[in-house]
């Protein structure tokens, strides 16, 4: 299985988060992402889940969004492309307010 040695973290939030745990959860997600030199190839996070049931997506994407705003700059030098796949309650509009959040 190549590039095992590139793979850095998986992580997991569940249980209808507020947006304050999701923005301080994704805080620590985008600091480890973004310490020490960047890679000359770039880095990528993949956003991803399963079709929730009873977590609003919006209101977990707000904080994710406000992660991102603290952490712009920051992904901009790491070269950090981000993929997100989220389904359930409020998805389109967690989806749109991670677009434009200008980092998709």
């Amino acid at each position: 299985m190549g590039g095992i040695a590139e793979l850095a973290n998986y992580g997991e939030y569940s249980g209808d988060p507020s947006e304050t745990m999701t923005f301080e959860y994704a805080k620590t997600i985008l600091g480890m992402l973004t310490e020490g030199q960047p890679h000359p190839n770039g880095k990528v996070l993949i956003i991803g889940g399963s079709i929730a049931n009873f977590t609003n997506v919006a209101n977990t994407f707000k904080g994710i969004v406000r992660a991102f705003e603290a952490y712009q700059e920051r992904l901009r030098e790491h070269k950090v492309t981000v993929y997100v796949r989220r389904g359930g309650p409020n998805y389109q509009e967690g989806l749109r307010k991670m677009k434009e959040s200008g980092l998709l």
